[in-house]
């Protein structure tokens, strides 16, 4: 099996996972055959990415952040809140029953990720539907970061409630941005209130003060450049630091707010350039460390034109895994699919996701 994307995907083509919609209903089930229409239909509805069965690839399973009974729970507890702060963005506070309902959610993603106690920091590849492409943005956005610094905070030995608090808070860290004038179609993400927006509704819900402060803190860098208050090196508390460098990756490599999508590799590079001054040094490095750039099961095309599946990873040298080539540059399934480390192999280089169009121009071979 492997991870497409779903502009990429063709006709005859079978789901891997099955598909969800909105309030949790399956809208495609697992090895449903792909048509033309339910392609362009999946796309207008925002899903980025399918997983699809490939010749070749049976023995492969796609790297998971968290269970699929995980991701719907934590979609329902964010889609609560957005429905609520959609309907009134002068909101104070969310409902109890939804705070509730959050506080129930983070418990179980802490427990699957407990459970899973995978090294690897994976990002979430949504199973359900958004009509709403800024929402589908938001609650992938929210997803990753949330589960991300939520698992570091599980390595640190976190007390349970202060984990909770911080897994509320880096799911929430963003929702300031739709009370902002315009909620997120026209708000200005870079609009400095939406912090302090954030952290009085997380404050007023009744979180933890540690949510809240996710909210409020995490555009503060480590240098003091960051806002609100220009907050600078320990004064940030190291958690929210995790949050600020989670939510900044996963911007670079989904290419939010109007940016245009980085791969994986890149996205680290220019949070490497931050190194010791936005972000803490040694931050960084466990970040490298730990961040799973392609993971398994992704579709990756390489410098040389061809198709592949990534099926290892390196400790040492993430950014350059094992492929197996199940196509060629011409896009024509291999004979006998084949496996190729880029570790070994220097003169080849991944330079984008899996891709079906194959204008020679396009074609780069690393020297």
């Amino acid at each position: 099996m492997i991870l497409m994307r779903t502009n990429e995907c063709k006709p005859g083509m079978k789901l891997g996972r099955s598909i969800y919609t909105e309030q949790g209903h399956v809208l495609a089930v697992r090895g449903y055959q792909l048509t033309e229409h339910a392609i362009k239909k999946l796309q207008k509805m925002g899903l980025l990415f399918l997983h699809i069965e490939e010749r070749g690839t049976e023995d492969i399973a796609p790297d998971q952040a968290i269970r699929d009974e995980t991701l719907i729970v934590l979609h329902g507890a964010l889609m609560h809140a957005m429905e609520e702060v959609a309907y009134d963005r002068k909101a104070e506070a969310l409902s109890h029953g939804v705070a509730n309902f959050f506080m129930d959610a983070a418990r179980i993603l802490i427990d699957d990720l407990r459970l899973r106690r995978n090294p690897l920091f994976l990002p979430v590849q949504l199973s359900t539907t958004l009509r709403d492409g800024d929402k589908q943005h938001f609650l992938e956005h929210a997803l990753n970061v949330g589960v991300c610094a939520t698992k570091l905070g599980l390595e640190e030995g976190m007390p349970p409630e202060e984990l909770k608090a911080l897994a509320v808070g880096a799911m929430l860290h963003d929702v300031g941005r739709m009370l902002l004038p315009g909620g997120l179609h026209d708000a200005d993400p870079a609009d400095a209130k939406h912090t302090e927006k954030g952290f009085n509704l997380l404050r007023n819900s009744g979180f933890p003060a540690l949510a809240a402060q996710c909210a409020l803190f995490h555009h503060e860098r480590y240098d003091g450049s960051g806002y609100p208050f220009g907050l600078a090196g320990q004064k940030i508390h190291p958690l929210i630091q995790w949050v600020s460098i989670f939510d900044r990756y996963d911007t670079l490599v989904n290419g939010r707010d109007g940016a245009e999508q980085m791969l994986p590799h890149e996205a680290l590079e220019v949070i490497y350039g931050g190194a010791g001054t936005l972000y803490d040094l040694d931050k960084i490095c466990r970040l490298r460390d730990g961040l799973a750039l392609f993971p398994r099961g992704t579709t990756v095309r390489l410098s040389s034109g061809e198709i592949g599946v990534v099926t290892d990873l390196h400790d040492d040298s993430k950014q350059r895994p094992v492929i197996r080539i199940i196509r060629n540059r011409h896009g024509v399934n291999v004979e006998r699919p084949y496996e190729v480390d880029l570790k070994r192999n220097l003169n080849l280089m991944i330079n984008g996701f899996g891709n079906f169009d194959y204008p020679e121009k396009s074609m780069q071979v690393c020297p």
